[in-house]
């Protein structure tokens, strides 16, 4: 039932105008590895997601996760640097063990718009949320 009142409402950041839009990148970085019990990824993910307090939302399962931030840089190279940065380090892998980045995508606003608008990609209905993949 609260997921569908939320799939009438989902968060989309908005930029004030045109120019403030070419800095603001939607980031989506998978991560994986050796499969670990359902709970177990949950709560590394909820200690992962308090730690990076930026964290727009958590899709997962025993395998993987894709996080998904919003980070304001000059350009897609600058946004790709830093995603590498923050989820290569070690804090990472102590709370997902053995798990590394296998993917990154770093969109401009406007494409994150888009990709929702026609559903190529999930949207994020309520900030940090952490679901399985399959709700």
């Amino acid at each position: 039932m609260r997921r569908a009142a939320l799939e009438q409402q989902p968060y989309i950041a908005r930029a004030e105008d045109a120019e403030s839009a070419r800095d603001l990148w939607f980031v989506t970085v998978t991560v994986g590895g050796g499969a670990l019990a359902q709970d177990e990824v949950r709560d590394a993910l909820e200690r992962l997601s308090v730690e990076r307090a930026f964290v727009v939302s958590i899709r997962y399962d025993r395998n993987h996760a894709q996080v998904r931030y919003w980070d304001e840089c000059g350009d897609a190279a600058e946004a790709t640097r830093q995603a590498l940065s923050l989820w290569g380090g070690d804090e990472v892998f102590t709370e997902l063990p053995g798990w590394r980045v296998s993917g990154l995508e770093v969109v401009d606003l406007i494409t994150a718009q888009q990709q929702w608008d026609h559903d190529t990609h999930p949207r994020v209905y309520a900030l940090g949320e952490i679901v399985p993949f399959d709700d």
